[in-house]
């Protein structure tokens, strides 16, 4: 028994749409932005952006997060393509939403890896190496203390002062 629809790793979408007709279904789920691409298979649609939905979500608040899309559909037809979830939690959308921008790589979603837990390890691994660096050129540039006489900390007494 065949799915009809389009296949996104183990997930299938529906049949992508015309996105300017689109209105976003009352339940929640992701959908994706295509742009038709003879060079994928089985159908040839390219994800350029995956997004999420939650229960009765206002169509302009999910289009307006669509914007980047438009402008990288750079003039081409787009299309839209859905993956109802109802009964999901936000967390199980947004998890499931990075593993397919992760999977797909989609062009508007270049810098949502930019909260991915290697990408802050590679930052914190930079700042580490730049407070190291710090420390090592003050402890190099600070001159050594001179072997000079020390004088006793407590009270002067006549005695000590002969």
């Amino acid at each position: 028994m065949a799915n009809s629809g389009i296949r996104f790793n183990d997930y299938f979408f529906s049949e992508p749409i015309l996105l300017a007709g689109w209105t976003p279904p009352q339940c929640a789920g992701l959908f994706s932005i295509l742009v038709q691409d003879p060079n994928w298979a089985p159908k040839a649609f390219q994800p350029i952006y995956f997004g999420e939905f939650g229960n009765n979500s206002p169509a302009s608040a999910i289009l307006r997060e669509c914007e980047n899309a438009v402008s990288a559909g750079n003039g081409r037809t787009l299309f839209v393509s859905v993956l109802p979830m109802p009964f999901s939690t936000t967390q199980q959308r947004w998890a499931l939403r990075g593993e397919l921008v992760r999977a797909y790589n989609p062009a508007c979603q270049t810098d949502v890896g930019g909260n991915q837990p290697t990408d802050l390890h590679l930052q914190l691994a930079e700042l580490e190496k730049m407070h190291q660096e710090q420390i090592t050129r003050l402890m190099s540039s600070t001159p050594a203390p001179a072997n000079l006489p020390r004088r006793r900390i407590g009270f002067v007494t006549e005695e000590t002062q002969a």
